[in-house]
């Protein structure tokens, strides 16, 4: 009797152990992309790509420059000295295919798509590694910072600076960080909580400032972001200014006297020979350009007043530099050149010094259309 009652426990203890036995070991990562499950059997060439290499069966070794690794029956990891563009893997009644933006040279946890029997991949049956032809080039990082602030203060004050940092490349940033020598302190704050900075964020700081006695006038300065990408560094640096008034002086401009009716002629109170104050026309641009998917090329283009500069950036990369006084400001962007996936123009627009508009960063993004894909006929 008593020792029939210790058999349940050790037999279900038993049970236990030979369950995790059999269970495959979980990874803590995944592949950098997530794949679209496909059905039947389909290779490169159904899509148009060029099959590299065709790993079948699915073995650790080296094959046209790719090297493959297999973790066990499920996952596989691969590196390459050539450039892959698609990764398709092949299990169960379908096949899983991996799509990467642009070139890519290994990736890791590579999986067949899931058996809704097992809640586990299907075995491996074959991976092909695709390549669409093109040269992308590398994505590059790039970073851009917008300080804003008060146009004017007086002795006293404790004005507030905003810095509007754009990820303006096609890679993720790490370590960013803002400077301002003019923050009380050196303390720049972080606003925007998001703890990833990719391609296109866009992160908020702030920081204060006292007016003292010994603040220059006017007060200038130049704020500079920083990010990195492995071992490369990129910054970017904005500037503004503010005025210090007397005291007593309104902090506000007030609008200027209204025009009299009829013309153009000063009132009577005007003095004989006084000059009328000159008026500064404040800048104005915008960006228009197509959002969403595009597969043709477009221009980009800016439009305004007071302008006196604009560069054109695309995903970090300086394209085209226009100086002086134009009905508009434009750049042909050819997304044939550039990978899948989503791409960041980015407008820097610089203002006439009489229009007391500081500079401006306008953003325009668009993804590259993906391929027309079909579904191709199961072969088994």
């Amino acid at each position: 009797m008593y020792r029939q009652l210790l058999r349940a426990p050790l037999l279900a203890a038993c049970m236990v152990v030979a369950v995790l036995a059999g269970a495959p070991a979980a990874h803590a990562t995944s592949a950098s992309v997530a794949p679209a499950e496909v059905d039947g059997n389909p290779k490169c060439a159904d899509f148009g790509l060029t099959a590299i290499t065709k790993f079948d069966p699915v073995n650790s070794g080296t094959q046209d420059g790719i090297t493959l690794t297999k973790h066990d029956t499920h996952y596989v990891k691969w590196t390459s000295t050539v450039a892959v563009d698609w990764v398709i893997v092949k299990g169960g009644p379908n096949a899983n295919i991996y799509k990467y933006a642009t070139d890519n040279f290994g990736d890791d946890w590579l999986s067949a798509p899931i058996n809704p029997s097992t809640g586990e991949p299907y075995g491996l049956s074959h991976v092909e590694f695709c390549s669409d032809g093109n040269s992308e080039p590398e994505p590059k990082p790039g970073i851009a910072i917008v300080k804003t602030g008060p146009a004017d203060a007086r002795v006293g004050d404790t004005i507030t600076y905003t810095f509007t940092v754009t990820n303006t490349g096609g890679v993720t940033l790490a370590n960013v960080s803002v400077v301002d020598p003019l923050c009380n302190g050196g303390v720049v704050t972080k606003v925007t909580q998001d703890a990833t900075f990719d391609q296109g964020d866009v992160w908020t700081y702030t920081c204060q400032k006292t007016i003292t006695g010994a603040t220059p006038d006017p007060l200038d300065n130049i704020a500079k972001a920083c990010g990195k990408h492995g071992d490369t560094t990129v910054c970017n640096e904005d500037e503004h200014r503010v005025d210090i008034l007397p005291p007593g002086t309104p902090s506000q401009p007030q609008a200027p006297p209204a025009a009299p009716q009829g013309g153009t002629t000063p009132p009577a109170t005007t003095p004989t020979g006084a000059v009328l104050p000159a008026t500064s026309v404040s800048g104005l641009a915008q960006l228009r350009g197509p959002s969403g998917c595009v597969d043709r090329s477009f221009r980009a283009r800016v439009t305004g007043r007071s302008i006196a500069s604009v560069a054109f950036f695309v995903d970090g990369k300086l394209v085209k530099r226009f100086t002086g006084a134009r009905a508009s400001y434009s750049v042909k962007v050819r997304p044939g050149g550039l990978g899948f996936g989503r791409h960041r123009v980015i407008a820097r627009v610089t203002f006439l010094a009489a229009s007391g508009t500081r500079a401006r960063s306008l953003p325009l993004t668009f993804r590259r259309c993906a391929r027309a894909t079909v579904t191709p006929r199961f072969t088994g």
